[in-house]
Parts: structure tokens; sequence; C-alpha cells
């Protein structure tokens, strides 16, 4: 016995409740959307008020006018979009972005933090005058000095930031390559700023310098927070 045809009316509404539950799902996806949009606006403008003031109290006597004009506004530029990032979720199947995002924010905010305490607005001038800095000098040139500062301040930064980022959630394991990428990119107007007076081989030693230590302490953060996993 053949079943009977499927009625043309339930099949017209089930299609109709269907469309219904798209539209209501779009609606409601695009109404998220523009809240997140305007908590990542909110928060970038917030951050970017924070990198004037930090930016600031910068000394200025060897750097151009338009410094504080630039390095902000490319500052803030990588900030919203970092926290776009962040809030929209966004990824694809192998690259988890907004995770990433997530320790580069992170980072960028700890970077800040200590930047406010630091007793000498020009960083690798003050890290010259610690023991660890004499001791460089004394056996190494400048470019080794800004190497090794960036890379033992960004390892701090990274470890942190990925320790505490990435401990919320149930998401799988996530490989060190892409929030260390985020976390180099949030942090290189600054290592510019800094380098500004100085040459070229010492803004390129502390950039890498930046990225080594970037790797290795997300890598660090991340290990550090799988054995927290486990043991809990």
């Amino acid at each position: 016995m053949g079943s009977d045809p499927t009625p043309s009316e339930l099949r017209e509404g089930v299609r109709a409740g269907i469309v219904d539950a798209l539209d209501r799902d779009a609606d409601l996806r695009g109404g998220r959307t523009a809240r997140l949009l305007a908590a990542a606006g909110a928060l970038g403008a917030f951050g970017a008020i924070g990198m004037v003031r930090m930016l600031s109290g910068h000394p200025y006597d060897h750097h151009p006018t338009w410094h504080l004009v630039v390095f902000t506004a490319l500052w803030s530029g990588l900030l919203v979009v970092a926290l776009a990032i962040a809030f929209l979720q966004i990824r694809t199947p192998s690259l988890p972005f907004a995770r990433a995002a997530r320790v580069g924010l992170l980072g960028l905010g700890i970077a800040g933090i200590c930047s406010a305490f630091c007793p000498d607005q020009h960083f690798l001038v003050w890290w010259s005058a610690t023991r660890a800095g004499r001791a460089l000098d004394a056996v190494a040139w400048l470019p080794l000095n800004a190497l090794c500062f960036g890379g033992v301040t960004s390892l701090v930064f990274g470890s942190a930031a990925a320790l505490v980022a990435l401990g919320r959630g149930r998401a799988g394991p996530i490989r060190p390559l892409l929030p260390a990428a985020m976390l180099f990119v949030l942090l290189t107007p600054g290592v510019a700023l800094q380098s500004v007076g100085s040459s070229w081989i010492v803004f390129a030693s502390w950039l890498l310098g930046t990225s080594l230590g970037a790797y290795a302490g997300v890598a660090l953060g991340i290990a550090a927070r799988a054995r927290l996993s486990a043991a809990a």
C-alpha cells in the first residue's frame, strides 16, 4: 500500500513555520550583532582615551608633533578591530580568531598597566639601567639589549594573558601561533613609538624579541592552563 501524499496545506504550513523561524533568528542575530558592535566601539573609545593619556605622558622632546596623533590612531584602530573580533566570536573551523583576540587584548592591557608604573617612560633606557641591562651592555650592544627586553616583557604579557583569557569555556585546545600574532600586532605600535630616535636595527631587534617572547609566553600560558584544567 502506498502512503497518502502529504496535503499541500500541511506542506505550506511547515514551510511558513520554517521561514518565520529563520526570520526571527535573523532579527535576533542582527540585534545582537548591533549591540556587540556598539559595545566594541564603546570599549574601543574608552581604550583610545587610555592610550592618549598614556602617550601624552611620554617625553616628546625628540618626537615630531604628529607622533601622538598617528600612534594613537593606529593603536585605536587595532584595538577596535580586536574588540569586534572578540565580541562577535569571529572564527573559522581551524582559526579561533576570537579567542586569540582575547589573549592579545588582555596582553595589551597588562602591558599598559606595567608601562604606567615604569619609572622612566623611555622603557629601553630604564631597562639598560637595570642590573640585567647593564650586564648585557657590558658584553653586547644595544640591539641585543632591545631583543632581550622585548623578549622578557612579551613573555610575561603573553603567559599571563593566555593563562587568564583561555581559562573559561569548554573550547578545545588552541595553538599559540595565532594568539601570539594578535598580541604581537597590538604591541607593535608601542615598540615603534619607543624606538623613535634609535637605529633601525634596534627597532628590528625589539620587534624580533617581542615576537619570540609573545610566542613563548602564550605557549607557556596555554601549557599552564592545560595543567590547571587537568588537575581540577
